[in-house]
């Protein structure tokens, strides 16, 4: 599967962790799903709407899984857009849908060390491209975006100021239900990868 890495997604303002709502939405408020996974099925607002697809209850287990005690990372935000008329031309179908995922080490001090950022994007993407080769309708782009950890303080010298990896999936279909079955493979080969990364980090790397 193609992986690659781009600059940072967005040009807006330092994010915060955790942050408190969303400039375009108030009523969209962070949500620690560690100690509320329960909530994981109940509050990503850009999946329920596509609940009846296979690739939604995908990427809920993959939610699930980075938020639960079997993992040494955690996820932040996340958005959805449904498919619509593809126009990458590298990609030969007509449709396309498209995820991003936000996460962080659990460890929050390690997110501040761009040398540790920088390990996980470089293990993320290694594992993502070195596996499921010649599929050609998905791929995964990995970007930084900088990040204030309030819990190690608000300020420039304070420590805080550190990286999320955020994680955004391609996926390609000659039709709507096509486009949302490589949705569901994309979603699935990146939770694979990401227990292999995590195994690492259980490991010492």
């Amino acid at each position: 599967m193609d992986a690659f890495t781009a600059k940072q997604t967005d040009n807006t303002e330092v994010r915060s962790h955790p942050w408190t709502s969303m400039t375009t939405d108030e009523t969209s408020i962070y949500m620690d799903f560690k100690k509320n996974p329960k909530l994981i099925r109940s509050s990503l607002e850009d999946f329920k709407p596509f609940n009846k697809w296979p690739f939604v209850d995908t990427f809920y287990l993959l939610v699930e899984w980075l938020n639960s005690s079997n993992s040494l990372l955690e996820s932040n935000d996340c958005t959805f857009n449904a498919a619509e008329e593809n126009p990458d031309k590298q990609y030969p179908y007509a449709q396309k849908c498209s995820a991003r995922l936000m996460i962080l080490f659990r460890n929050i001090e390690e997110n501040c060390h761009q040398e540790s950022i920088d390990w996980l994007m470089q293990n993320i993407l290694q594992s993502v491209a070195s596996t499921k080769l010649g599929y050609r309708a998905g791929a995964i782009c990995l970007s930084q975006s900088a990040t204030c950890y309030l819990a190690l303080g608000d300020q420039v010298d304070t420590g805080g100021m550190g990286q999320q990896v955020v994680l955004t999936f391609f996926a390609y279909g000659k039709n709507e239900r096509r486009c949302y079955e490589s949705m569901q493979q994309v979603i699935s080969h990146a939770h694979n990868c990401l227990k292999k990364v995590n195994k690492k980090l259980k490991n010492g790397e």
